[in-house]
């Protein structure tokens, strides 16, 4: 199994390259580590104004992202380690990962434990939620790890914006979450990616910057960064306002659903509420870092 780590914390551009491993960039089977800066990151199948705190996460400049696999919606900062086992379509085993990565813990006297869902909790808490996305020829299962998240900003950022009179979204699954360095201070990211790398017996390596000027990463990079993408993917809703949108277009009438749509219709908290200001993510994403 080789180890990558990615030196970017722009979640596009970790969420690009591995969508081009995925599309055999790479000799698979891989696991993939990346750390991103600090965003909430949906399900394929997800509603943001359901799903966040919109006005939260724009003014603490925390990014909203929509990833390609299903799965509920997250949370990352620096202090959560993102995996992503990358593999052949006929590798494909969830259960697996997980038990990897429980026995790479293990190794180091960490005792975390295997869901039904296949997911990690540790003394009773969950640690690490994943998700996966399969292709003809290959698959991704990946997911967090809370090494020393901030909580408060999780908890506050998965807040919804409103709630809706009807939606076909894939609500996300709650549940009590914890941290690594909650009960084994001192641990570090890099500490995590060393212990599996070893229980692997390789030595991670670094990608390299000449990677993002590929032709397949940078479309991955622009479909996950466009309008299209991150808010016209909604499924279908209504609000109590009487307004139904459908893949971001308001129904019946051919606009998107954005405030200049809807703003004599609705009352100024409300399109606050709604609509606030992500300007700064959209000329900041594109930067590379």
């Amino acid at each position: 199994m080789k180890v990558f780590t990615s030196p970017f914390t722009n979640p596009f551009i970790n969420l690009a390259l591995e969508d081009y491993f995925l599309r055999a960039g790479a000799d698979l089977p891989v696991l993939f580590f990346y750390v991103n800066r600090p965003c909430v990151v949906m399900g394929r199948f997800q509603n943001p104004w359901i799903e966040t705190n919109l006005p939260y996460l724009a003014a603490n400049d925390i990014w909203l992202v929509r990833r390609q696999s299903g799965g509920g919606t997250v949370f990352h900062d620096l202090g959560n380690l993102n995996w992503s086992f990358i593999t052949p379509g006929g590798m494909f085993d969830r259960r697996k990962h997980a038990d990897l990565l429980r026995e790479a813990f293990a190794r180091a006297q960490i005792a975390v434990e295997v869901s039904p869902r296949n997911d990690l909790w540790l003394q009773g808490k969950k640690v690490s939620g994943s998700a996966y996305k399969q292709t003809k020829s290959a698959s991704f299962h990946h997911g967090t790890l809370l090494v020393s998240s901030d909580l408060g900003k999780l908890e506050e950022g998965l807040r919804q914006t409103v709630v809706p009179k009807a939606t076909k979204s894939i609500a996300s699954v709650r549940s009590a979450v914890t941290t690594l360095s909650a009960h084994y201070p001192g641990i570090e990211i890099h500490d995590v990616i060393d212990l599996v790398s070893h229980f692997f017996q390789t030595i991670p390596f670094e990608l390299e910057a000449t990677l993002l000027s590929l032709p397949e990463v940078q479309r991955s990079f622009t479909e996950l960064t466009s309008w299209e993408w991150l808010w016209g993917e909604t499924p279908h809703f209504e609000l109590e306002e009487g307004l139904e949108i459908r893949k971001g277009i308001i129904e019946g009438t051919g606009k998107r659903f954005e405030r200049s749509a809807v703003c004599d219709q609705l009352s100024q908290d409300s399109l606050a509420r709604l609509f606030p200001d992500f300007s700064e993510q959209h000329k900041s994403s594109n930067l590379i870092s």
